[in-house]
């Protein structure tokens, strides 16, 4: 598993370093659609749309744990490889 070295989080998106010098940056509204928590994996109805970020904490050594505007959603826990893919993928 591949851990970002610089994490910057802003109010419209989260920036991270790769050991490898790869940069990512991921805005609120792909994070939030990516949501990997269990209310959002089995939404029946379409998720909030992310205005935002308020805030985003380390999980142990493998995940952010983020915190979205404008409803204060804060289930999700994103580890570090899906965060990558996110970011290798758009």
């Amino acid at each position: 598993m591949e851990t970002p070295v610089r994490i910057e989080v802003k109010p419209a998106a989260i920036d991270l370093v790769w050991a490898d010098g790869a940069t990512t940056r991921l805005d609120a509204s792909t994070l939030r659609g990516a949501c990997p928590c269990a209310a959002c994996k089995g939404a029946a109805v379409p998720r909030v749309v992310a205005a935002g970020i308020l805030s985003a904490r380390v999980v142990g050594d493998y995940a952010l744990g983020i915190t979205f505007a404008p409803d204060g959603h804060a289930t999700g826990i994103f580890p570090y490889d899906l965060l990558r893919s996110l970011g290798d993928a758009a």
